[in-house]
Formats: C-alpha cells, sequence, structure tokens
C-alpha cells in the first residue's frame, strides 16, 4: 500500500508594497514647499536703489504724510548712453475709501516754460534726466521728480523709475507691453470732450501682463529688474503696485487725463526755430482740481480753508509754485502777494490750530515741514485762515 505523501503549502512571503504615486506626491509636494520658500527668500531679499535717499531729497521730493489719498509717479526711459530718454510718465492718484482715482499721461515730448534761468529755453520732459545730471552729475532722477512735480503741481507718495534695461527686463518677465486690449478702455472715464489715445494705456497694459507664475519662471529676470529700476518702495511694493492696478482701477471710479490731447498743450516756435508744444498748465489745473475734490479726505472737504501766501524768500515765482501745489492737494489759496520783507525762514501763521487741522497738514506737506509755526496772524493786513510767508530756507528746494 502505497503512502499518502502530504505536501507543506508553501509559506506566504510578506511583501510590503510600494505605492509610487503617494511617493511622487510627497516628493513634488516637499519640491513645491522647498522652491516657493526659495522663491520667497529671494523676493524678499531684492532691494531698488533709491536715489532720493542719495542726498537726502526724499524729504521734500516725496510726501511724508500718510493718508487715504495715495500717489504714485511712473517713469519710462528709453534709448541707450547719451541717447537715453525719458520716453512717457504716469501719475496715478487713488483713495479706496473714497473709490476713486485718477490716471495721468504724461509724453515725453512735450515742453515745460519754467526752466528758462537754468537752460534760457523750455526744457522737454525727455530731457529733465539729462538736464538734473548737467545741473549736479548723477541727481537727474531727482532733478526729473521735482520738476514733474513743479510741472503738474503735484507732490507725490511715491515713484517707481524705469531705465531702459528694466523695461527691456519688464517685457522679458511679462511680455510685451505694447497694444491696448478693449476691456483697458472702458476702465476709464474722462472729462468733458477729452479722449485717451493709446500710448494712455501703456501702464495698465504691463499691469495686465504682471503675473506670479511669470515671477516663478523668471526668478533670474526679476534679479536683473531690481537691479536696473529705482524706487522708494520696497522690491515687494513695486511688484504689488503693477499686480493691483487695474484692480484699483476697475474696482473704482478712474478718470484719466492724457497731456498728450491738444487742449492740455499750446503750440510755439522754439529757439531754434521749430515747433514745440508747452504743457497748459492752467487747463490741466481746471480739470485736475475738478477730479481731485472727489478724492481727497473729507475731512479736509469739510474744512474749506482759505490760504494766503506771500513771497518772502527772494525766489521769483516761488509764491505761485507753492500756492499752486496748495490748491492742487484740495485747499482754497486766496491770495498769493510779496511780503513786505525778505526773511531767513518761512513762518506759518494759523489762528485755529483745531478747526483746521487736515488743511495744516496739507500746507506743512507742501513746505516739506521746513518752517515756523506761529499761533496768530502777522503783523501786516491778512484774512486767510493760514497765512504762509516764504523764507529764503526754501532755496534747499531748487538745490540742483
Amino acid at each position: 500500500m502505497k503512502r499518502l505523501r502530504v505536501k507543506d503549502k508553501p509559506k506566504k512571503k510578506t511583501k510590503r508594497e510600494v505605492h509610487i504615486s503617494k511617493v511622487l506626491i510627497y516628493t513634488g509636494v516637499v519640491a513645491l514647499i522647498l522652491f516657493l520658500s526659495i522663491y520667497f527668500l529671494i523676493i524678499l531679499s531684492l532691494k531698488l536703489a533709491d536715489s532720493t535717499k542719495v542726498n537726502g531729497s526724499n524729504q521734500y521730493l516725496l510726501s511724508q504724510t500718510k493718508d487715504d489719498t495715495n500717489t504714485t509717479l511712473v517713469v519710462l526711459e528709453s534709448g541707450n548712453d547719451e541717447a537715453k530718454k525719458i520716453s512717457e510718465a504716469y501719475l496715478f492718484l487713488t483713495n479706496k475709501n473714497k473709490e476713486e482715482s485718477i490716471l495721468i499721461y504724461i509724453p515725453g515730448w512735450i515742453y515745460y516754460g519754467g526752466l528758462e534761468e537754468d537752460f534760457g529755453n523750455s526744457v522737454a520732459v525727455s530731457s529733465f534726466r539729462y538736464a538734473g545730471d548737467f545741473l549736479q552729475e548723477g541727481r537727474g532722477i531727482e532733478y526729473s521728480i521735482w520738476q514733474i512735480g513743479q510741472m503738474l503741481g503735484i507732490k507725490v507718495d511715491n515713484y517707481i523709475w524705469f531705465s531702459p534695461d528694466s523695461v527691456k527686463s519688464y517685457s522679458s518677465i511679462y511680455g510685451d507691453t505694447s497694444g491696448v486690449e478693449d476691456k483697458l478702455r472702458e476702465y476709464y472715464k474722462v472729462s468733458g470732450e477729452d479722449a485717451l489715445n493709446d500710448p494712455f494705456f501703456k501702464l495698465s497694459t504691463m499691469s495686465s501682463r504682471y503675473s506670479v507664475l511669470k515671477n516663478m519662471l523668471g526668478i533670474s529676470k526679476l534679479i536683473g529688474l531690481s537691479k536696473f529700476g529705482s524706487s522708494n518702495l520696497s522690491f515687494t511694493e513695486y511688484l504689488d503696485f503693477f499686480a493691483n492696478l487695474n484692480n484699483t482701477v476697475s474696482s473704482t471710479e478712474t478718470y484719466g487725463i492724457d497731456l498728450s490731447f491738444f487742449r492740455y498743450s499750446t503750440e510755439d516756435l522754439s529757439s531754434s526755430g521749430g515747433q514745440i508744444r508747452y504743457i497748459n498748465t492752467t487747463e490741466f489745473d481746471n480739470v485736475y482740481r475738478g477730479l481731485i475734490a472727489k478724492i481727497i479726505d473729507r475731512s479736509l472737504e469739510k474744512e474749506r480753508v482759505r490760504v494766503e501766501i506771500y513771497n518772502g524768500s527772494g525766489v521769483a515765482g516761488a509764491a505761485k509754485q507753492f500756492g499752486r501745489k496748495i490748491e492742487n492737494a484740495g485747499c482754497d489759496v486766496v491770495r498769493y502777494e510779496n511780503a513786505p520783507t525778505t526773511i531767513d525762514r518761512t513762518v506759518l501763521y494759523i489762528a485755529d490750530e483745531v478747526s483746521f487741522a487736515n488743511s495744516l497738514k496739507v500746507v506743512s506737506e507742501v513746505l516739506s515741514g521746513s518752517y515756523d509755526l506761529v499761533k496768530g496772524r502777522p503783523d501786516f493786513m491778512t484774512t486767510g485762515d493760514i497765512v504762509v510767508v516764504l523764507g529764503q530756507d526754501i532755496k534747499q528746494m531748487y538745490s540742483f
């Protein structure tokens, strides 16, 4: 009889299953976190040069008062070496609390007729930097910010300066900024019969091209962008400006002023015999003041201040220049006169500091805080709520 053989069942081997998909996901998450960490570290470490800090000119070129209204000047250059010039500039003002904004386009070809003392004739916006470097080497950017402020009668909070190289860097990261998308035209209103020409929309086009994804893909080019530009903003604030510009424009009632439109300039002969166009500051002020009334802080509106300005500085036309900035900031200037005598230091007289506290801030900002404050009135006849007597100390603001 055959014996029945019983075979032992083979023992099952325990296998550790490897889930490749999970490994890939975990690896991807770790890689993403590492990449984002490096990205943010690089972004936070990047800095822009600030030309206004070198000589301390930021104290009088840029507003030091923080309120609901924010004003940013953006200047774009083109060309190379000696042919380098300002091609266009933009001034963006916004009050998000009142949901009102203004964008001003400044073409490089427009002339400003206030520089004859230094250069013998008017100077185009395109040549402002060259003119400033001619007066004092290396101070062309400061000079340009100052003269654009003088030309418009506006003091800005922030500035962003694009050299030709930074313009190229911006385009290489975000794409071509020429052309106008139809939707951008819908964002802006105009005053009366004004029109907005295509160059007006370039800043909005730059904003529409911006994306964080492009930042990440072009991180090495961002480093180059930070080296070529100049601004008083941090690099993250600089990027935020372009990230948020169109959102601000579309979410607020935004008016456009295009200085290339014929009503804002007058044609005349240049000293060399050619035809040039000068900015018509009277026409600009009329339109701008109608719009700025929508933007200024409500507390300033309520005060309805009356300001008088007297020139005791020895600088011709200074009362009108400072007074224009005060009016364009939302205060009413009722008188411009020469002071009885020349004085060393500017004096600001105010009879009621409490009732005109916000107006006092505006006037103080235009004067860059450089004055003696006196509660009362000067020893000559005045009727204003605030009286400014300009002294010779304001010459430091013209020290280019």
